[in-house]
């Protein structure tokens, strides 16, 4: 808070301040504030807490302050209004880019990756953290009628939550002796190795209930992989009709989607198609020039 609201103020005075998250400082409203999402303010769990609560009234009162503010999504930009009473006016959406090391490779590089990494001939991808909000749940109870019909294995990457924090879910307590023929289970993964990952699913499974933006269901189609998430918050904006969305807590519908893109080639070809089209739309340039064109509207 001492950096936030007194030393960066001071140190930025005279000049064009960018705060590239959801903190800025109150006394200090010519500033641009990049708001990635507002999960703690909209998911109670994530600001639970006498001291987060004191804190984040401090945020929406430095958010209202705030000159302009810079949203990845439409769904935050109204997020902005509802939950911390910003105008719209003053939000701009620049959605963010895809890195260019997220791209399809040949089939002999994927069967390469899938040796190196140990993974499976096929399977569906879960690459995620594995808090409340992520909801893992939804697929782990989709996965057996999945394993049931195509014999698709599932993989899951991505990094638990600590114990005991507010949002950690043991997400497989609940599953029997069977899971242990259809999930496998990776833990953290080296970003180095996130490309590779990508390319070697068949799918890739993103149920989250709740996102800013949405970037990695944007990479695993940059990576040439058919995305099946949740219709939700901003995702619908990232995804669009190169994947399919789904309600976030229906098992059904998520074996039935799985099951049909692991089992139709065509359809899973035209998946990749137009994931990999929408995907380019998506650059870092994009997102510098439009930043840099709100630095000069602001300056101006």
């Amino acid at each position: 808070m001492a950096w936030e609201q007194v030393l960066w103020p001071r140190q930025a005075r005279g000049a064009l301040g960018h705060v590239p998250y959801l903190a800025p400082p109150v006394l200090s409203p010519q500033t641009v504030v990049t708001v990635h999402d507002l999960i703690p303010l909209a998911l109670p769990a994530y600001g639970a807490g006498r001291g987060q609560a004191l804190y984040f009234r401090l945020v929406r009162a430095g958010l209202r302050r705030a000159r302009t503010l810079i949203a990845d999504s439409e769904w935050t930009r109204g997020d902005l209004a509802k939950l911390a009473s910003v105008s719209s006016d003053r939000v701009h959406v620049v959605p963010l880019g895809v890195d260019e090391r997220f791209h399809p490779d040949s089939a002999a590089a994927r069967m390469t990756a899938r040796e190196r990494l140990g993974l499976p001939e096929r399977f569906g991808l879960f690459l995620s953290t594995r808090d409340l909000r992520k909801n893992l749940g939804v697929v782990l109870a989709a996965w057996p009628e999945v394993w049931r019909a195509c014999r698709l294995p599932l993989v899951i990457a991505g990094r638990a939550p600590r114990q005991g924090s507010r949002v950690f879910v043991d997400w497989f307590a609940d599953l029997d002796s069977s899971a242990e023929s259809w999930l496998r289970v990776l833990g953290p993964v080296d970003e180095r190795d996130k490309p590779d990952l990508y390319r070697a699913a068949d799918v890739f499974v993103f149920p989250s209930r709740y996102e800013g933006f949405g970037l990695d269901p944007l990479e695993a189609m940059a990576s040439g992989v058919p995305v099946a998430a949740a219709n939700a918050t901003s995702l619908p904006e990232v995804v669009g009709d190169a994947g399919r969305l789904l309600p976030p807590d229906d098992p059904a519908a998520w074996s039935e989607a799985v099951t049909d893109i692991a089992v139709n080639a065509g359809k899973a070809n035209d998946m990749r198609e137009r994931g990999l089209a929408r995907a380019a739309s998506f650059t870092w340039a994009r997102t510098a020039e439009q930043t840099h064109a709100i630095y000069r509207q602001v300056a101006a």
